[in-house]
């Protein structure tokens, strides 16, 4: 039997969602595990697109509208659909804005405090900025 001497090299952080959906994708930040047959899961091979700006767009209105409608209307969104995702390269200052909204968010879901008003605003808020990024 063969020794493994780096466990960490075959656990990775990435995110992944469930593969069963209605049209709203839900995405989350997968920390290092197992992956499991009915959760889809990415995972970085260079820093070009970080977890967390993936996330925010697959949880965007925006990116579930177009999943619906250009990619697979069906219930399930799998890996070989998320790679037809069309990404939007934000600068520096755009993706600083993304990274500081996924972690308030992160916040507000950790609080576990009745949150819905507050969560409802900051999917607003990544709303509006996919629209920008899109220039839609």
């Amino acid at each position: 039997m063969p020794v493994v001497r780096n466990p960490q090299y075959y656990f990775k952080e990435g995110f992944c969602w469930s593969d069963i959906n209605t049209t709203f994708l839900k995405c989350r930040l997968k920390q290092r595990s197992i992956n499991d047959v009915k959760s889809m899961s990415l995972y970085a091979m260079d820093n070009s697109i970080p977890e967390y700006f993936a996330i925010c767009l697959i949880n965007s209105t925006f990116m579930s509208y177009y999943v619906d409608t250009f990619v697979n209307n069906t219930q399930t969104f799998q890996i070989n659909d998320a790679r037809q995702l069309p990404i939007a390269m934000p600068d520096k200052n755009t993706l600083n804005g993304f990274e500081q909204l996924f972690k308030n968010a992160i916040k507000l879901k950790k609080s576990k405090k009745d949150n819905d008003d507050e969560l409802s605003e900051i999917q607003r808020q990544l709303d509006g900025m996919v629209w920008k990024l899109y220039k839609l």
